[in-house]
């Protein structure tokens, strides 16, 4: 199998070059850095799979693996990357043969591409850990009632029992009532994780800040 590596980052390419030619038996075809114009190397080396480094991941990567996927329709992509959401996972797989995040061990990539060349298609142990537990995250979340994601909410940016019921104008026990019930529908989580997956989905008003710097930007994408 004839292998160009696309990368954002030169050394992370040679090192990745210097270990598939020592263990595999694929012919590295060249190296070609992201800035510069994959589509051109691609047509003149007609690589039989490409492997795209990228340091940082960008959204407008989809439309360009869908572009390149149209061009070369026979072409294998196998991408390296920090790990992504599961929403922009399910968008770029139609697109590409293979995912693999840059903190899996190296054998994975000879892993990948070996199930590329038999099977098609590749998802790395920690890509398919995020998808199934974001998949478990969106059952949690769709089993809370409107009631409840309020509640939670208010609970979350309220020191008390007593004034989560002032604010929403309903009795302490019912306030007591409902946070038992999300605690059985979300499963056994501490206070942190509650405060976290009320930011994580966008269940605290407007009015308060986000617990962590980066969850309305996680939750915009994820």
């Amino acid at each position: 199998m004839k292998i160009l590596i696309a990368y954002d980052q030169r050394l992370v390419a040679e090192c990745l070059k210097t270990y598939m030619v020592e263990n595999q038996h694929s012919q590295i075809v060249g190296l070609v850095n992201n800035a510069e114009n994959p589509f051109k190397v691609i047509a003149d080396l007609r690589p039989n799979l490409i492997i795209f480094e990228f340091k940082l991941w960008s959204i407008k990567y989809i439309d360009y693996m869908s572009k390149l996927n149209l061009k070369f329709p026979r072409l294998k992509i196998l991408v390296i990357s920090e790990l992504i959401s599961h929403v922009l996972m399910m968008k770029i797989m139609p697109f590409i043969n293979g995912y693999i995040v840059k903190s899996c061990s190296a054998d994975k990539i000879i892993l990948a591409i070996q199930e590329i060349k038999t099977a098609g298609k590749y998802l790395c142990p920690k890509a398919v850990d995020k998808f199934f537990s974001c998949q478990r995250e969106e059952q949690n979340d769709s089993k809370l009632t409107s009631r409840e994601k309020q509640i939670l909410g208010t609970w979350i940016t309220e020191e008390t029992y007593n004034a989560v019921a002032n604010t929403l104008n309903i009795s302490e026990s019912t306030v007591r009532t409902h946070l038992k019930n999300i605690r059985e529908k979300l499963g056994s989580l501490n206070h942190l994780q509650m405060m976290i997956y009320a930011c994580q989905h966008n269940l605290i008003s407007d009015k308060h800040k986000p617990i962590c710097p980066n969850c309305r930007f996680s939750a915009s994408i994820s």
